[in-house]
């Protein structure tokens, strides 16, 4: 395994590095990208590491360790001042999970990686071009950098151990935060940062002085999920089923658990299924499952997973669900080969929601910022407490637990390859509770339907985003509903009916808020 230094100094290192080469390389950014794109040509080491000779001597039997495993890319970014940049990201995506930092004590996924502290593969940078070279300054050319690795299914993991020194958030030039929205985000999202940032003149005067970046759409490309598996692996998966009144799509699933190449540990049901209405499940109808059974009158989706999660004994849980289909032999197989190969503390599956447009498979991973169908280990939630009893009958409860998990320094894959059909059902699941009536699909499809922020998605968003962050999830997701698929004047008509029904929608707005912010302050986490 060999390492090359990069070290960003004017002068020779004090200390001696034994792990490979030593490019010194002046600390200016278009120093350090020239130079870099001729060390990516001379150099044969498997791994970079950049540093900055002001942030102490690096720590070689740790990064030698660090290379060892199946990531691209350890930093310590959030340590030297890049947490919660670039600001351009709270007006766009204020929601996204890896919009969302870990503490500075915590091993965690993250973007933000800073060359004055990087460990990283050097096939990986050649496989996104190097470091782009649109940015003033060496921080947002970093942020960049990531950015960009992680939209192309790179992995990437802060690590506080790499630096002992800790300095306050850094500010990008405003000509970078700009240059950084031209580079990742489609003109109307350059439109839309443009009507909602202060100092709409200057913002004007920067957008328009980096016309000449190209926008880059960009997908995973860097790791192939589809890999010949065939290791047996011995871990215990307790496979989470609750059930409401969907028998025929459960026993569909039970048949094709029977079939699965690593069988589970045992299959874990709730009913709560009205009891005039409840039926027994034939468990020695699937000899080769252990089923455990627990009928619940009480309903609601947060106390079937908690009651599952509670009695389940195996390492690893799989939310599964009541309506999952076409579950492959090698299903949960190819889950652990997943878990094992990226040492994950989470494995989403490829969830094909049946009666929707089929959309082309992209077989590569990629770290994942969804909850599907889900293979996580059990002590991580455990950890992270399980799901949040306010989501009980109402939506995002999944995407809650998954934001506290990534707080625990979760590694979270998404894999593209380990395909599962999703029915739908009609009836059943939050449906029961009058939730996910109005989907998104729905609503883009429907002149006078429309999904509103709902007491959960405001409670979800408030609790783990800041203000501005919440404030820019809210208009995006009003301004969304004028969205619809059609011409023009099915998109006319949309606008109509939504400025008809604005009045009511928005009083069922501060109803929700006045929900979600009664539950923060009983919790005390009350912020704004």
């Amino acid at each position: 395994m060999k390492i090359d230094l990069v070290y960003l100094s004017k002068n020779k290192p004090s200390f001696q590095w034994p792990l490979g080469d030593v490019y010194i390389v002046p600390m200016y950014t278009d120093v350090v990208l020239s130079n870099t794109k001729d060390i990516l040509t001379k150099s044969s080491a498997d791994w970079l590491l950049f540093w900055d000779a002001n942030v102490g001597m690096p720590a070689t039997e740790l990064i030698r360790e660090l290379a060892e495993k199946n990531i691209d890319v350890y930093h310590a970014g959030l340590k030297l001042g890049l947490k919660g940049l670039p600001h351009t990201i709270d007006y766009i995506n204020p929601a996204w999970i890896y919009n969302k930092d870990a503490g500075i004590e915590i091993e965690s996924s993250s973007f933000r990686l800073s060359l004055r502290a990087c460990l990283i593969r050097r096939s990986a940078m050649e496989s996104v071009g190097g470091i782009p070279g649109e940015y003033w300054s060496l921080d947002t050319a970093s942020l960049a950098l990531g950015y960009k690795i992680i939209r192309m299914g790179g992995m990437l993991r802060y690590h506080p151990g790499l630096v002992q020194h800790v300095e306050e958030r850094h500010s990008l030039p405003l000509r970078d935060e700009w240059a950084f929205a031209r580079q990742f985000f489609p003109k109307k999202w350059q439109i839309w940062l443009l009507l909602h940032k202060k100092g709409f003149r200057l913002n004007y005067k920067c957008w328009k002085a980096t016309r000449e970046i190209k926008y880059s759409s960009l997908k995973p490309m860097l790791h192939s999920s589809q890999v010949v598996v065939d290791t047996v692996y011995g871990d215990k998966v307790s496979v989470l089923a609750p059930t409401l009144d969907r028998y025929p799509y459960l026993q569909a699933e039970l048949q094709q658990l029977s079939a699965q190449q690593i069988l589970p540990h045992e299959v874990l049901v709730t009913d709560q299924t009205d009891v005039a209405y409840r039926q027994t499940i034939d468990t020695a109808a699937y000899p080769l499952l252990t089923i455990k059974y627990y009928p619940q009158n009480e309903k609601g989706q947060c106390i079937a997973w908690n009651k599952l999660i509670e009695e389940a004994s195996g390492n690893y849980l799989l939310f599964l669900g009541d309506d999952a289909d076409n579950i492959q032999p090698w299903f949960i197989q190819k889950l652990l080969h997943t878990a094992h190969y990226y040492d994950a503390d989470m494995v989403a599956s490829n969830v094909i929601e049946l009666k929707q447009p089929k959309r082309e498979i992209n077989h590569y991973y990629y770290m994942s910022d969804t909850f599907p169908i889900t293979l996580i280990r059990t002590a991580l939630v455990q950890e992270a407490g399980n799901m949040d009893m306010f989501f009980n009958k109402n939506i995002r409860a999944d995407y809650d637990l998954a934001l506290r998990c990534h707080e625990h320094g979760a590694l979270m894959i998404f894999d593209s390859s380990a395909t599962i059909d999703h029915h739908r059902a009609p009836s059943g699941g939050l449906r029961a509770h009058k939730a996910r009536v109005i989907t998104n699909s729905i609503s883009k499809n429907s002149i006078t339907k429309f999904a509103e922020p709902t007491s959960s998605e405001i409670f979800l968003v408030k609790k783990h985003f800041n203000a501005l962050q919440y404030k820019m999830f809210i208009r995006i997701k009003f301004f969304d509903q004028l969205m619809i698929k059609g011409n023009v004047l099915r998109k006319l008509a949309r606008a109509i009916v939504f400025l008809y029904k604005w009045p009511s929608i928005k009083r069922r707005y501060i109803q929700n808020l006045a929900i979600a912010d009664t539950e923060l302050k009983q919790r005390g986490s009350y912020k704004y």
